[in-house]
């Protein structure tokens, strides 16, 4: 079964983060507990909201200044703390500048937030560059994984680049078990990467370009 079009995802396949790191940067901003940052930050609804668009940055930080009262850190220390929790996925990153160099059709497909999109972007500049089209962040289609609306208006942008494209000639490549699955189900091939090594031995079985190191590397 041929794969026509690739979606990566963005956190923890092509950029890695930390949760822990965010967590200890926001205690030393607030001056508040591990358990109240966790609540401030995580709520389920307000987050929920910031990441499917239905609230804007300056919503979410207003309510987040709420949560802080009566503590009100500098904005700017805030937002780095929020943003300043992510680095480079090393391995996989000579397989998105492969299919960027051959022009293989491809996308990235993430659930995020309008502060990590715009800081990831600036920050990672040579990633971006590897995907000049086809960048779909759920706050701005309102629609995350592993809900099939978000599968459906990623499968319509591919097939604007591919008008006969199928859905088993997309693959999804993500962090998340329950969003791998619910690819599968809406028709996607998907790979689900914990690690590098197990997900390179699955990644050539799709008969996608194999950079040469890793071509080399798994012969031995």
């Amino acid at each position: 079964m041929s794969v026509r079009f690739v979606y990566f995802d963005l956190g923890n396949v092509l950029i890695r983060f930390s949760v822990h790191r965010m967590i200890s940067q926001l205690v030393a901003v607030t001056e508040k507990s591990e358990t109240e940052v966790r609540s401030m930050l995580f709520d389920y609804q307000r987050y929920r909201s910031y990441e499917i668009g239905e609230a804007s940055t300056e919503e979410f930080l207003s309510e987040v200044y709420k949560s802080l009262q009566p503590q009100e850190p500098n904005r700017d220390d805030l937002i780095h703390a929020i943003n300043d929790v992510f680095w480079a996925n090393d391995p996989i990153l000579p397989i998105a500048r492969k299919l960027a160099k051959l022009d293989v059709p491809r996308g990235i497909l993430s659930n995020t937030n309008p502060l990590h999109w715009s800081y990831l972007e600036t920050a990672f500049p040579r990633i971006w560059d590897f995907f000049p089209r086809h960048k779909l962040a759920s706050f701005q289609v309102k629609a995350l994984k592993p809900f099939p609306e978000i599968y459906k208006i990623a499968f319509e942008e591919a097939k604007t680049e591919l008008p006969d494209l199928l859905p088993n000639e997309v693959l999804l490549i993500d962090d998340l078990e329950d969003n791998v699955k619910a690819a599968q189900e809406f028709g996607f091939q998907a790979i689900h990467y914990v690690e590098f090594e197990p997900f390179l031995e699955e990644y050539k079985k799709t008969g996608l370009p194999v950079p040469s190191r890793y071509k080399d590397q798994l012969e031995e």
